[in-house]
């Protein structure tokens, strides 16, 4: 079944209506930027500090080891 012209203005303009208004986009923007810059301000709990501290000093290692790996190879 072929859609008549009027058909598809009508769909056309549904779903260009499915969008935001732009002062509603700039309102939720605006708020987000400033809950996500709250966040950044936020100091990093001691816990966190610690367990990326640990993190580091494994990855650290697991480099050595393979370092020494291959120098006793060579």
């Amino acid at each position: 079944m072929a859609m008549t012209d009027d058909s598809k203005d009508n769909s056309e303009k549904s779903s260009a209506d499915i969008g935001l208004e732009p002062l509603l986009q700039a309102h939720i923007g605006r708020k987000l930027r400033e809950f996500y810059d709250s966040a950044v301000r936020e100091p990093v709990p001691d816990r966190f500090k610690l367990l990326l501290d640990q993190l580091e000093n494994d990855e650290l290692e697991s480099v050595g080891d393979k370092a020494e790996g291959k120098a006793e190879q060579a």
